[in-house]
């Protein structure tokens, strides 16, 4: 708790807090403006089977029926698809798109599983997804098309090389045209966000552990800041300035000559002496000075009361 306390002052000091928080955000600008742009491109695309099938029929005199190629996915096409994807995600074949390794323009290919329109349903359907994240929005667009087009080839080669009919062949068809390029700018707010905690977070170690060296020296030295004024009645007084009050002892009265420890004079039968104490700070003179008598010894007192008057 003392350590938030300590770091919630160092935040309201004038030659801390504000100098770092603008630093802070100019790093945090600075580091937005720096960080480069990236454009994405996207494209969905599905496999489906011809009107009539996936078979021919041996004889031309009886043609085999029409169904709609939308009601006819099936666990082949899911397997043609994810035959597709592997031979896609290669290195050559990103080469041939553009797109180098570890470069400003990146390529992924799946079936739709890092799409969120297509995470729910990407298990029921053939889905070939299409992402390109570049720095260059035409680049991003043209390397998304070049995708599509080598898909298409690579499906129709492989169907060739199988021998399959012209007529059964798979086709593909777009669910979502190549989209056109969005600046994504997660990447720049996040960089940002890193930076100005960064900053914050080694400004304040920093002036805390300065503070906190400085207290140890301080301490080490015997640097006790001076006591509170104090005011006549020996009580301090901080609400008030100047220097602090000197107090006066109270004066030493003196002893009779001639008295023992009894405080008695030398005459036993003669009566009591009396002292009296004036102070100094009554203005008015006692009336009956004159009228005590010889035996009567008075003495001035400047300062505060005895302990028997206390």
């Amino acid at each position: 708790m003392d350590f938030w306390k300590a770091i919630f002052g160092l935040t309201r000091r004038k030659l801390i807090g504000p100098p770092l928080i603008l630093l802070s955000l100019g790093t945090a600008a600075l580091v937005f403006f720096l960080v480069p742009t990236y454009y994405v491109s996207t494209a969905s695309m599905v496999l489906t089977t011809p009107a009539t099938g996936g078979t021919l029929s041996s004889d031309p005199t009886r043609p085999i029926g029409l169904t709609n190629p939308l009601l006819q996915f099936s666990d082949g096409l899911r397997v043609t698809a994810g035959i597709l994807i592997l031979s896609l995600n290669t290195p050559e074949v990103a080469a041939d798109l553009g797109v180098v390794k570890n470069g400003p323009t990146q390529i992924t290919i799946n079936d739709g599983r890092t799409n969120p329109d297509l995470l729910g349903i990407s298990t029921n359907g053939p889905f070939i997804y299409v992402e390109v994240q570049s720095r260059s929005a035409v680049m991003a667009q043209d390397v998304v098309l070049k995708a599509k087009q080598r898909i298409r080839k690579e499906l129709a080669n492989r169907q060739q090389a199988l021998k399959a009919p012209r007529s059964t062949f798979i086709s593909v068809v777009d669910v979502v045209p190549s989209s056109t390029p969005e600046a994504k700018i997660s990447t720049k707010l996040m960089a940002a966000g890193a930076a100005l905690f960064s900053v914050l977070f080694i400004g304040l170690s920093i002036a805390y552990g300065v503070t906190q060296i400085r207290e140890g020296r301080r301490r080490a030295a015997g640097d006790v800041p001076p006591p509170a004024p104090r005011d006549s009645e020996g009580f301090s007084r901080p609400d008030r300035g100047g220097e602090p009050v000197v107090e006066h002892p109270p004066k030493a009265v003196p002893t009779v000559p001639g008295t023992d420890e009894t405080g008695e004079g030398p005459f036993h039968d003669d009566s009591v002496q009396f002292v009296v104490l004036m102070d100094d700070d009554e203005e008015e003179p006692l009336a009956h000075r004159k009228e005590q008598s010889k035996d009567t010894i008075v003495f001035m007192r400047a300062g505060g009361l005895d302990e028997h008057e206390k």
